[in-house]
């Protein structure tokens, strides 16, 4: 009895070419993934750059401005210190200048001041301090030049020193009781605008001198 016979097919070749067809693809992908991971590196390594030279450029600019601001902070400086130099210097000179006008001001504020029957003999100045002198009529008269002072806003530390009654002789050999009395009282510079028109005031409305209302 004849027995039919099955072909014998030999798979090996195909199993390796699918095999090797795979791992082409494989090297494919690893390839692909490979060249696409270092485009993303060279891409990122280029933006890094670029922001590192954008910083970078940033930086100098800022440098730039702050030595800039710098500069004109010293020159601020420098002109501040320019104007307080002259500022000082000009308070003294105002202040000599006040010193120089004090005696004229002082005489035409005590025309002003000297009421009638009183006549001043002497202004003796000690720094800020004066002392005058005189002979008045009468008691009443030298508290009267004692409040006119008080009230003067540039005149401080009105004080009668002394008054005494005495005995004098005038022109006409006539015996008059005259009271001869000192006063003292100090400088104080005006603090108010107010003050220096007052002083202007002063010496324009003064028109003798202080032994005129004899």
């Amino acid at each position: 009895m004849p027995t039919n016979s099955i072909p014998t097919v030999n798979l090996l070749p195909y199993h390796e070419a699918r095999r090797a067809s795979r791992r082409k693809k494989v090297y494919a992908l690893l390839g692909g993934a490979a060249g696409a991971g270092a485009l993303v590196v060279l891409l990122g390594g280029m933006y890094i750059d670029h922001r590192v030279d954008a910083v970078s450029s940033l930086n100098q600019v800022l440098l730039a401005e702050n030595n800039r601001m710098d500069g004109q902070i010293r020159e601020v400086n420098s002109l501040r210190k320019d104007i307080e130099g002259l500022l000082q210097r000009q308070k003294a000179i105002e202040g000599l200048q006040n010193e120089r006008n004090r005696p004229v001001q002082l005489l035409e504020e005590l025309v002003r001041q000297v009421p009638e029957g009183v006549y001043l003999t002497t202004l003796k100045q000690t720094g800020d301090a004066f002392t005058v002198t005189g002979i008045a009529q009468s008691n009443e008269r030298v508290s009267e030049l004692l409040r006119n002072l008080s009230q003067v806003q540039w005149l401080d530390k009105a004080e009668l020193g002394e008054s005494k009654a005495v005995m004098m002789t005038n022109n006409l050999r006539e015996q008059r009781r005259l009271f001869d009395f000192s006063m003292r009282f100090a400088y104080r510079a005006p603090q108010a605008p107010e003050d220096g028109k007052k002083g202007k005031a002063g010496l324009a409305g003064a028109s003798a001198p202080a032994g005129g209302k004899g």
